[in-house]
């Protein structure tokens, strides 16, 4: 028997990778892995997938994010083809070199709409006003579908929470009021929440289309050998830091600032921030403590220390810690802490100070430099107080070097 792999989301999708009878193929982003998928959320060995008389057999490898198959965490389990494997941000189909993933996801999935679980099938669907056309991009918390409003005349990118999410009435309701204090926001860096609801099992948040790609895909496109010039990632800063300032304003705290939720728009390459709010809309009984694969509410390269302890106060500086990682992992090809386990990685995220980003592109600006690592401090209080001051700092850089923030 001869299994195929393919990327149906996440910053690898479109590569695909073949198992042949009695062989293993260990999965991660390390040089060690036989896929080195450039996914940060990704552990650099993550896990194993065997194929050995007629069975396949996938082993989770003590990865930080844990290993899902079908939206379950496993350690070790026997699958068929046709499943789905989540690891970090990246989704493979497992199914026969001959047949195309999305396809056969699609129409599984279709034969058995009782699950609830697996969003794929939601394609062609109607939520709201909204008709589902196709899957636009995939996280930990749900999927992102390019939508037609069918009353307003127009593209719409709605996030479909998966049902594990929203399976009671607490968090439900923590859903629903996250989105009302979403829905008034207006900021020209800030993806604008057009509407929102739950429909059957689904709870979903219509946004506004913005075409272009996000950080991570940009992170992933680049590659470590074509780290960002320096000016075009404090552009990306400015840009952030004002959507941050805007969402300060409003006295709105993000808890998720990473590259996947940044876009870069095709039009003018203005970067917006996206997702505002549904990570306070998932706290609750989902939000973990930091002892079990795959239950922390955020990436963990890009999780500020204090998001790591259950005790801490979280305001705008956790925010502007996920900007500075952004940052750092454009300027030098990767985040800024890294770690083979879950528990590796949440100590070096709490302890470890990230080499300067000048050790890898010597070009940077020394006194951008200072503001990245100043955003990635330890400690909140040794971080800018608030975005307002953050933005001080950043215009200054731009007027030194004649750079044009864009607004």
């Amino acid at each position: 028997m001869k299994v195929r792999l393919n990327v149906v989301a996440g910053p690898a999708k479109g590569r695909f990778f073949d198992i042949d009878e009695n062989q293993t193929l260990v999965i991660g982003r390390g040089e060690q892995s036989d896929t080195r998928i450039n996914d940060p959320s990704v552990s650099r060995v993550h896990c194993e997938v065997t194929v050995c008389e007629e069975q396949i057999t996938i082993v989770d490898k003590g990865s930080s994010s844990g290993t899902f198959v079908s939206g379950r965490a496993i350690e070790k389990l026997d699958v068929d083809k046709g499943c789905v494997v989540k690891i970090g941000d990246t989704e493979f189909h497992v199914g026969d070199p001959n047949e195309d993933a999305i396809t056969k996801v699609v129409r599984q999935l279709a034969e058995s709409p009782t699950s609830g679980q697996s969003l794929p099938q939601l394609v062609g669907s109607q939520l709201g006003p909204y008709t589902l056309e196709e899957i636009i991009g995939s996280g930990n918390s749900g999927m992102v579908f390019r939508a037609a409003d069918t009353e307003k005349d127009r593209m719409a990118a709605v996030k479909v929470l998966s049902p594990a999410y929203t399976s009671n009435d607490e968090q439900r309701q923590r859903f629903v009021r996250a989105m009302k204090t979403m829905l008034p926001v207006r900021s020209d860096r800030i993806i604008r929440l057009y509407n929102a609801g739950k429909t059957g099992a689904y709870c979903w948040a219509a946004m506004e289309f913005v075409e272009g790609e996000n950080l991570a895909e940009e992170i992933e496109r680049i590659g470590i050998e074509g780290m960002l010039d320096w000016k075009k990632v404090w552009r990306v800063a400015v840009d952030i830091g004002q959507a941050l300032n805007d969402a300060y304003e409003c006295k709105i705290i993000h808890r998720n600032v990473t590259p996947m939720n940044i876009i870069r728009r095709k039009s003018d390459e203005a970067c917006l921030l996206g997702d505002l709010m549904l990570a306070k809309a998932l706290e609750g009984t989902l939000a973990q403590q930091v002892t079990q694969p795959g239950q922390i509410l955020g990436d963990i390269p890009y999780l500020a220390p204090e998001r790591t302890r259950s005790d801490a106060v979280v305001d705008t500086r956790s925010d502007m810690y996920g900007l500075g990682a952004t940052c750092y992992a454009l300027l030098t090809g990767n985040p800024p802490i890294s770690g083979d386990a879950l528990t590796e990685m949440v100590t070096n995220v709490r302890s470890e100070v990230p080499r300067p980003p000048k050790s890898f592109q010597l070009a940077i600006d020394d006194l951008f430099q200072d503001v990245v690592m100043k955003l990635l401090a330890k400690d909140p209080q040794h971080r800018f107080a608030t975005p307002t001051d953050l933005l001080k700092e950043l215009l200054k850089i731009g007027k030194f070097n004649n750079l044009d923030p864009g607004f």
